[in-house]
């Protein structure tokens, strides 16, 4: 019960932090509240992890109170991977609070930022299906709220963002539903429980059309093709902060490796190879796509849907070293991605654009953003000394031995990406003053805790690049879980007929 309290408490820390952001008298105390909120929930993720790892780092469930009409029961639990996204989505939420531009962060925009985090917390946390749909639904309402809001006029935003929840959402609840019809009919006497549904099973028949119903909404989430269309749109013309958490904290991958993996085992067998191909084909596609991007925002919402689609290739792979890279590098690339995104915010707030055509020459006058704008993009695409390196190589090897050809083609993905990121450099900080900018016109420098925050994730980044060890040790029993439930067998049969 103390767990169950402290996991609650955690998922809840950040939704009273919104509901009292949004009732603050300003926009400063907002802010206040919203620092406040944010510190609670990454001291509380600290001492779920650090429990969890006392107690063996396996896996972790904490018990609450039943609902037997409706076949739920307040069940909440960890496993490594979910408990390691803990803190990192504390850290995360603390660095945008504090470090974001002050205009762009007025109260709904907070509330919105902190409610988004609570709905992404219970996702991490869930171990009843009716929780994970509640808690994936609710990820996706505060900034559809906020885009009814702030994109009135931009018919283009409202389109894409009612596409996005809607895709995102509907396909997910309708197989949590269908999945606890099936475990009720078999028996369990709470259908909507992870544990209840496992030891029951799924009828194989029933699973492959479950597996697309839930595949939708992964890859939904994940901006995989054919579903990509939302995050270049959304970074462009939406709300930054609470779409980089939508894009970037990896609830895509928890629902794989928690949910599909172990419910629809014969499902993942077979079907594993087809997300294989679109991972690798939204690879492929998103950093051609990238590459000619001229606005920055733009280019990091393809350059995000292609490494998201190396990662949906490591873990569709089915080999020990596939999946593990997978894990570690939607880790890694989310931290790398969320401080290119911060400077990016940065950029735009003082010059107005984030359009390279309109920027050139600022290493002249922030050289400390084009440090590190730099060091935060090359360790988004797998710089050495980055947790991303690690991640990629153990993906690479991983793929290797399934099949050499997608392994060839997924280093094609990876250095293109690369690329784009050196040319957006390039061209945001090199070069002369595009005309029409007078050359002595004044950018403000990196602010204090806009420095703070960027040293903090690139020091994280480095840190757990040179020391990965833990990490490792923390993912390595679901790895161990997802490989015994599915089998790698079939899938690397199919995978390598398919390549050939």
């Amino acid at each position: 019960m103390t767990m169950f309290l402290l996991l609650s408490a955690l998922v809840l820390a950040p939704a009273l932090a919104a509901l009292a952001a949004s009732r603050a008298r300003g926009d400063e105390a907002a802010r206040r509240v919203a620092l406040a909120g944010a510190a609670l929930t990454l001291l509380l993720s600290l001492v779920a992890l650090a429990l969890f790892r006392a107690g063996g780092g396996v896996a972790l469930d904490a018990i609450g109170p039943a609902v037997p009409p409706l076949g739920v029961r307040l069940r909440l639990g960890l496993d490594g991977f979910s408990a390691s996204l803990l803190p990192l989505l504390g850290f995360m939420l603390l660095a945008l609070i504090a470090a974001g531009p002050r205009a762009a962060l007025d109260r709904p925009n907070l509330a919105a930022l902190l409610a988004t985090a609570s709905a992404i917390l219970g996702v991490y946390c869930a171990s009843d299906l009716a929780v994970l749909a509640v808690a994936w639904v609710a990820a996706l309402l505060p900034g559809a709220r906020l885009v009814a809001r702030e994109g009135a006029s931009d018919q283009l935003l409202r389109r894409t963002y009612r596409i996005f929840l809607i895709g995102g959402a509907a396909p997910l609840v309708l197989a949590i539903g269908a999945m606890a019809a099936l475990a009720a009919r078999r028996g369990a006497a709470l259908p909507f429980d992870l544990q209840e549904i496992a030891r029951v099973g799924i009828p194989e028949a029933w699973q492959s059309p479950l597996l697309a119903l839930v595949g939708i909404s992964v890859l939904m989430r994940m901006a995989a093709v054919p579903f990509h269309g939302w995050l270049p749109v959304l970074l462009e013309r939406g709300p930054i902060g609470v779409t980089v958490l939508l894009a970037e904290m990896q609830v895509g991958v928890c629902v794989l490796v928690r949910v599909a993996a172990p419910l629809l085992p014969e499902a993942c067998a077979e079907d594993m190879p087809i997300l294989a191909a679109l991972g690798l084909f939204s690879a492929l596609h998103g950093s051609v796509l990238a590459f000619t991007q001229t606005d920055l925002r733009r280019m990091i919402g393809y350059l995000v849907a292609s490494q998201k689609g190396l990662i949906l290739l490591g873990i569709a792979s089915m080999n020990p070293q596939s999946v593990s890279g997978a894990l570690v590098q939607s880790f890694g690339l989310s931290i790398a991605v969320i401080g290119v995104a911060m400077v990016v915010w940065a950029i735009e707030a003082r010059t107005g654009t984030a359009d390279m055509r309109e920027l050139g020459g600022l290493v002249a006058k922030t050289p400390r953003m084009a440090a590190f704008f730099f060091l935060l993009a090359f360790a988004a695409i797998g710089f050495p000394g980055a947790l991303t390196f690690i991640g990629e190589d153990l993906l690479l090897h991983g793929v290797l031995h399934v099949s050499p050809a997608l392994a060839v083609m997924m280093l094609g993905a990876t250095a293109l990406n690369g690329i784009t990121m050196f040319r957006a450099f390039q061209r945001t900080f090199l070069g002369p003053i595009p005309r029409g900018r007078a050359s002595g016109a004044a950018i403000e420098s990196l602010l204090f805790r806009e420095r703070a925050a960027l040293l903090s994730i690139l020091a994280l980044i480095v840190t757990l690049g040179v020391a990965p060890s833990r990490l490792l040790a923390l993912h390595a029993p679901v790895v161990e879980r997802v490989l015994a439930t599915v089998g790698d067998g079939p899938v690397k049969a199919s995978l390598h007929a398919r390549a050939e």
